[in-house]
C-alpha cells in the first residue's frame, strides 16, 4: 500500500509507509527536541564534484532517519514513565542541500527539486519577502551555501550553557570533510527555558507551541495531554512537509523543503518600546476612567503573554499548564481581544480567511509551516530562569521550518501575511515581530482588552528583528546519498 499523503502517519504504519520512515531524515515529522545544535555551511567545489559526492555519501551513514529518531523519542518516553534515567543516544545528525549545491554536484536539472523559489535561492526572493539587501548579511551567507549539516546534541550534566556531545561531533565531521568540501561557517543553537520548563525566544515569550503534528500518535498525546483539540485541530496530513524526492527512482523516497533564517533580535530595543507603548496606552485608558494593565501591550503585540497564555482567551497570564493551544478567533472576530496584528494571527489566522474572504479552512491551513528553530547567543538567566541581560545584538532565532512547497507556505507566510498592511483588514498593518516593510506603516493599538469604546492610538511596533542571513535547502532521502 504507497504512503498516505493525506493523512498524519498512522500509529500503525503500512510496509510502505515503513519504508519511507527509513529512508525519510529525522526532524520533519517531528522536532529532533535536542537543546543544543550546531549548523556546518559548507561549498562543494564543482572541479572536484566526485570528492563532494563521496564525502556525502559516506555521510549518509551518520544521518538520522525518521525511523530512528522515532523509535528514540518512544524509548526517552517508556524510561520517563518508568521514573529511569533517560536513555543515551547519539548525536542528530541531517544534512540538506541548495539549488547551487545540487548545481555544484552534478545533478541534472531534472533530478533536482522543482519548486521555482528554491531554484532561484532565496537572495533571488528578495523583492517578494522585502528581504534587506545580501550586502548587509553576515559574511558566511553573502555568498552561496551548497549544503547546511544540522547536529543536535544535549547539554553537558553539569551546565546548561555546553555540550560536549556537539563539540565531539564537530570534531569527528572535520575529520572526514576532504579538500573538495570548504566549511564556510558554523552557526550554535541553544535552547532557552522559563520557570514553568517552557522553551522561550529572546523578547521572553513562549514560543514554538503551536505546531502541525503529522503523526497520529502526536495528536493522541496533545488531546489526552494538552488543552484539547476541540476549536483547534493540530492534526495536518503528510503531505504537509513531504514530497517524493526526484533525484530516487524508489516509490519510497521522499524529502522536504527545508527554509533556513538566522533572526537577529534587538531585546534592548524591544523591551524599551513594549514599556514605551503599555504606558502610552495605560494614559490613554485612564483618560477614558479605564484601567488598563502595561503587560497587556506585549501580550497584544504577539498574541501570548509571556509565559504563553493566549490574549484571546483572558486580559492577564497564568494559564500555562500546559500552555493553551485549543483556540480559534471565532469568538474575537473584531480583533477586540487578540488585534490582528499580533504575531501568532498573523501567522495563523486560525479561520479568520474562511471567515473574513470565503476562503476554506482546508486552503488556509495549507500555509501552515512545521517549525524547528532554535535561539542562538549566550543570555543571562537567573534561578527563575528570567533572563538578566538586554542585548541589542548576537542574540536571536535560527529560523528552520520543513514544507512542501516554499512558495505557498513560508514565501505566503511572510509575504502575504506577514509583511501585508492590509492582512487582515486594511488598518491591520505589519506583523510587528516578523513583518517586514515600510517605515511609515503603522498599526492600531487599543487601550483596552474586548472594548470597541477603548481608545486607540497609530504607532509603529517593528524593526526589532532582522535578517542576517538564509537560504533554501531541500532535505533529500538516503536513497539520494547511497546514489551518489
Amino acid at each position: 500500500m504507497p504512503v498516505r499523503l493525506n493523512q498524519p502517519l498512522s500509529k500503525t504504519p503500512n510496509a510502505d509507509e515503513q519504508a519511507m520512515l527509513a529512508q525519510l531524515q529525522g526532524n520533519i515529522l517531528k522536532g529532533h527536541g535536542r537543546k543544543h545544535t550546531a549548523h556546518v555551511f559548507l561549498r562543494f567545489d564543482a572541479a572536484e564534484q566526485a570528492g563532494a559526492r563521496a564525502f556525502l555519501k559516506s555521510l549518509a551513514s551518520k544521518l538520522t532517519t525518521a525511523s530512528l529518531q522515532l523509535a528514540n523519542s518512544a524509548k526517552f518516553r517508556a524510561a520517563k514513565k518508568a521514573g529511569k534515567a533517560a536513555i543515551s543516544t547519539p548525536p542528530f545528525m541531517t544534512c540538506v542541500l541548495s539549488a547551487s549545491g545540487y548545481t555544484a554536484l552534478g545533478i541534472a536539472a531534472p533530478n533536482q527539486p522543482a519548486d521555482n523559489a528554491f531554484r532561484g535561492g532565496m537572495k533571488s526572493r528578495a523583492p517578494l519577502l522585502n528581504d534587506p539587501a545580501a550586502a548587509t548579511w553576515d559574511i558566511g551567507y553573502q555568498n552561496e551555501n551548497h549544503a547546511m549539516i544540522l547536529i543536535g546534541g544535549d547539554a553537558n550534566a553539569t551546565t546548561a550553557a555546553k555540550s560536549k556531545q556537539i563539540d565531539d561531533a564537530l570534531k569527528a565531521l572535520a575529520s572526514t570533510i576532504p579538500t573538495s568540501v570548504t566549511v564556510i561557517g558554523v552557526e550554535r543553537g541553544r535552547a532557552y527555558f522559563n520557570g514553568n520548563e517552557d522553551g522561550i525566544e529572546h523578547f521572553g515569550y513562549v514560543d514554538g507551541r503551536s505546531q502541525p503534528l503529522l503523526r497520529e500518535s502526536d495528536i493522541e498525546r496533545e488531546d489526552a495531554g494538552g488543552d484539547g483539540i476541540v476549536r483547534w485541530s493540530p492534526s495536518f496530513p503528510l503531505k504537509q512537509v513531504l514530497l517524493r524526492d526526484p533525484a530516487s527512482n524508489d516509490a519510497n523516497a521522499f524529502g522536504s523543503y527545508f527554509v533556513y533564517r538566522k533572526l537577529e533580535q534587538n531585546v534592548q530595543a524591544f523591551k524599551a518600546a513594549e514599556t514605551t507603548l503599555g504606558a502610552e496606552l495605560q494614559q490613554l485608558a485612564v483618560a477614558q476612567g479605564h484601567l488598563f494593565d502595561p503587560e497587556l501591550a506585549g501580550a497584544m503585540i504577539v498574541g501570548r503573554f509571556e509565559d504563553g497564555t493566549p490574549v484571546l482567551l483572558q486580559n492577564a497570564e497564568g494559564m500555562h499548564h500546559p500552555v493553551p493551544n485549543d483556540f480559534d478567533y471565532s469568538g474575537d472576530q473584531s480583533g477586540l481581544k487578540c488585534p490582528f496584528h499580533a504575531h501568532i494571527r498573523k501567522t495563523n489566522p486560525r479561520g479568520d480567511t474562511a471567515r473574513m474572504f470565503g476562503v476554506s479552512l482546508e486552503s488556509e491551513r495549507e500555509h501552515i509551516m512545521a517549525r524547528r528553530g532554535i535561539t542562538y547567543g549566550a543570555r543571562k538567566q537567573n534561578k527563575k530562569k528570567a533572563f538578566l541581560d538586554q542585548p541589542t545584538k548576537d542574540v536571536g532565532l535560527l529560523f528552520m521550518a520543513y514544507q512542501s512547497n516554499v512558495i505557498n507556505q513560508f514565501e505566503f507566510t511572510q509575504a502575504s501575511w506577514a509583511n501585508n498592511t492590509s492582512f487582515v483588514n486594511a488598518s491591520t498593518g505589519i506583523d510587528p515581530v516578523i513583518g517586514q516593510g515600510s517605515a511609515s506603516n503603522k498599526q492600531k493599538h487599543r487601550a483596552g482588552w474586548g472594548d470597541v469604546q477603548a481608545s486607540t492610538q497609530d504607532s509603529r511596533f517593528a524593526d526589532f528583528v532582522t535578517l542576517k542571513g538564509g537560504e533554501y535547502f531541500f532535505a533529500p532521502s538516503l536513497a539520494f546519498f547511497a546514489g551518489l
